[in-house]
């Protein structure tokens, strides 16, 4: 029996070594057998799995017994359901659990499959991850204002005006490929004025809801798009077919489709982007200090801030791609008192975090460069009002040492 206590364990240490978290040992449920089974989550794999556009039920992992002899094999089992069954990303099972003949995988016979199926996992994060976070594609999506009237439009570009990006749910016709992160382009249809009125990025991949035109029991492919720029055609000037023509001399993009989500071809992305950086530019469309000179590549490594504006009072703007790559560092549980808002809410708490300014920016006065690095830090609404509940505020290490 200590030998099998040893197989539990090396499997334990081997899931825990690529991300597998470890919950409880328990009695297999609803079956008669004496060993417990080991119970895991892996929350990191499970939101890959979803940024992928793979739906996931089966969120439990299990090592346990694979039948009711004492000698049985050990084996590595989840949901019937599970992707890992399904994918050809991940090795095939090798075995059943005879409980209920579900797939598993066992370490037998100098078959180390359990080995080889945690390898493919760990091989899966870093490939997808490096996806996301290196390989960014970009769509065009299209809004028809004969087909649907976006009625909240200047409203929806007051509030990008105010805090820098505005997010809305987009239809995506077919396309299942974006990724949350890729680049998105919308362009106006229909009668003119019609050209290219906004820009922004995924802020998910691809996810089946209620189709817009109310049509009942009928469906549609969506993302979520955070638009850091939106122009109002009615009053505003378009990247229009002219200028599209100018970079595009070839006419190798369609530029515009029926649908939502074609791709734009690489071919154009660097004279589009430059070329749109240029337009929003002159023609005063960026309203913000946080636009980076590099729009291409992403790759400036500080942003200004704190430019003052003149309305009813003096407001001091915040840098929204500064926020983005301190949360992509850090990560969105607050760096204070460790709170989460996904693992205690669920979904409606995914993304939620505050950023607090370590120099404060009403106190600098001007505008100046930010490293999100050095000088953001993601924390709660609790904390974040206890930091600043004096002036100057708190430090981190001075309100964690009140929470001590």
């Amino acid at each position: 029996m200590s030998d099998r206590k040893n197989i539990y364990n090396s499997i334990k240490m081997k899931m825990e070594k690529i991300g597998f978290q470890f919950e409880t040992e328990q009695k297999p449920h609803l079956q008669n057998r004496k060993e417990n089974e080991l119970k895991f989550v892996h929350p990191k794999l499970i939101k890959r799995l979803e940024e992928d556009g793979i739906k996931v039920r089966a969120k439990k992992f299990y090592v346990k017994p694979l039948s009711n002899e004492p000698d049985c094999e050990i084996g590595f089992v989840t949901g019937k359901s599970s992707p890992l069954y399904k994918s050809n990303k991940f090795t095939k099972p090798n075995s059943t659990d005879t409980f209920d003949s579900t797939p598993a995988w066992t370490n037998i016979e100098n078959n180390n499959t359990i080995d080889s199926l945690l390898k493919s996992i760990e091989n899966y994060l870093k490939t997808s991850s490096d996806v996301v976070e290196n390989h960014i594609n970009t769509f065009l999506f299209a809004w028809n204002p004969n087909r649907w009237d976006w009625v909240d439009l200047q409203e929806s570009i007051e509030h990008l005006e105010k805090v820098g990006y505005v997010e809305r749910k987009w239809s995506c016709g077919n396309s299942k490929s974006i990724r949350k992160g890729d680049r998105v382009f919308l362009i106006r249809l229909g009668n003119e004025p019609r050209g290219i009125m906004g820009s922004g990025y995924a802020k998910s991949s691809y996810y089946v809801a209620p189709h817009w035109d109310g049509t009942e029991n009928k469906m549609t492919n969506y993302i979520d798009i955070e638009f850091d720029i939106l122009i109002n055609p009615k009053e505003n000037k378009l990247f229009d077919k002219e200028s599209l023509e100018s970079i595009d001399k070839n006419n190798l993009q369609q530029w515009f489709p029926q649908q939502s989500g074609i791709s734009i071809k690489e071919e154009v992305l660097e004279s589009l982007e430059s070329n749109w950086f240029n337009f929003i530019k002159e023609n005063k469309y960026i309203k913000n200090s946080f636009v980076s000179n590099d729009v291409t590549t992403q790759l400036k490594k500080t942003y200004k801030e704190g430019k003052s504006k003149d309305i009813v009072q003096t407001r001091y703007e915040r840098n929204p791609e500064a926020r983005k790559r301190c949360l992509k560092h850090f990560g969105y549980s607050c760096k204070v008192c460790s709170y989460d808002f996904e693992q205690h809410f669920g979904e409606i708490g995914k993304g939620f975090i505050h950023v607090h300014h370590i120099n404060q920016i009403s106190e600098i006065g001007k505008e100046y460069e930010v490293d999100p690095i050095k000088d953001l830090i993601p924390v709660c609404p609790n904390c974040h009002a206890m930091i600043h509940s004096k002036r100057p505020a708190f430090t981190i290490e001075e309100i964690k040492e009140i929470i001590r």
